[in-house]
């Protein structure tokens, strides 16, 4: 597999989805409400259950500790359904711009053309998914700095959320995504079909970032790994799958 190839390809979607409102919209917005809105939100909530309950300060650092672990859901998401938007204008988009046919018909093997067609969703999704937790990570750690004297993040839980749970997660879902929408030829189609795909997914994640019985740490790695595996089946499924023949006759 020649990288060069796929990245040839990955550059292109990229041009592409820069000029595509629908797209911009929707990466510049999440991590604004997930990375901005969302601290300032559960900060009020806390502000207010500290003044109406009274709560002494050791139970409110425990709650405000809580409240941003709840926040690491949201990380894992963000990667998680943003590809359903991006991804699957992979082949679909292709289609209605009427660039699908000399795109499947240039020199470069389904792996390259994959790979390309994932990286070019991956980059993005992964790259406004550490921009929002940037802006998170601040807005919570400089409001318990300046009431507890503390600093709630990052932890070692968050490390294993956003450098190995997080990418893991995106890659499965872009690749998920872009089995559909090499399989459908419509994008309305292709984003309901691979939002479905990875509701499984959203709901491992969040049983790892909100259980009360087993480590969140250890539950972490084990997704991690799992996620790992998941992967590579998928992305071996989605080469066997791929059949470039069959688009180009089929999609006329």
């Amino acid at each position: 597999m020649r990288f060069s190839k796929s990245w040839i390809v990955t550059r292109k979607d990229l041009s592409v989805f820069r000029k595509n409102k629908y797209i911009l919209y929707s990466l510049v917005a999440l991590p604004i409400i997930i990375g901005v809105v969302l601290p300032i939100t559960f900060i009020a909530a806390l502000v207010v259950q500290a003044q109406t309950a009274h709560l002494p300060q050791a139970a409110l650092v425990d709650a405000a500790n809580h409240i941003a672990n709840l926040g690491s859901v949201y990380f894992v998401l963000i990667p998680t359904v943003l590809p359903s938007i991006i991804a699957s204008y992979s082949f679909v988009g292709e289609k209605i711009e009427k660039s699908l046919e000399p795109l499947l018909a240039t020199p470069t093997t389904d792996g390259e053309l994959l790979l390309g067609k994932s990286l070019a969703a991956f980059i993005p999704c992964l790259a406004v998914t550490f921009i929002g937790a940037f802006f998170y990570v601040a807005i919570m750690d400089a409001w318990s700095y300046s009431t507890f004297g503390v600093l709630l993040l990052p932890h070692l839980y968050w490390v294993v959320v956003m450098f190995l749970m997080a990418p893991l997660a995106c890659v499965l879902s872009v690749e998920a995504n872009i089995i559909v929408s090499s399989r459908v030829n419509d994008i309305r189609a292709a984003q309901q079909l691979g939002g479905i795909v990875v509701l499984p997914l959203l709901f491992v994640v969040i049983f790892a970032s909100t259980n009360t019985t087993f480590s969140n740490l250890v539950l972490g790695l084990v997704v991690g790994a799992g996620l790992a595996v998941a992967d590579v089946v998928l992305f071996s499924l989605a080469k066997a799958a791929f059949q470039r023949e069959e688009i180009l006759t089929k999609w006329k």
